[in-house]
């Protein structure tokens, strides 16, 4: 099974994912990086935080980025619609 690494990135700094998850394949390591911003968002509101400019990076063994996934990707797309009409 593959191993995945999702680091977070913020533009100015990255968090590197020093252990990585064993998933099946690259959809895999983007609903665990979807479930992972949730978790992330939600802490966020409670600490009245905006974290919609961080982002998922998706490595590979070898360390190459493959996919990114948005903070905002996991946020149903009408309150995101609601949010930016604020």
């Amino acid at each position: 099974m593959p191993r995945f690494f999702l680091h977070i990135d913020d533009g100015a700094q990255r968090i590197e994912d020093e252990e990585g998850s064993d998933l099946p394949d690259l959809a895999a390591a983007r609903e665990e990086a979807l479930s992972a911003a949730r978790q992330l968002w939600a802490a966020a509101i409670l600490r009245q935080q905006d974290i919609g400019a961080r982002r998922f990076l998706i490595a590979g063994d070898d360390g190459n980025v493959t996919h990114v996934v948005k903070m905002d990707d996991a946020l149903p797309q009408n309150l995101l619609h609601r949010l930016r009409a604020i």
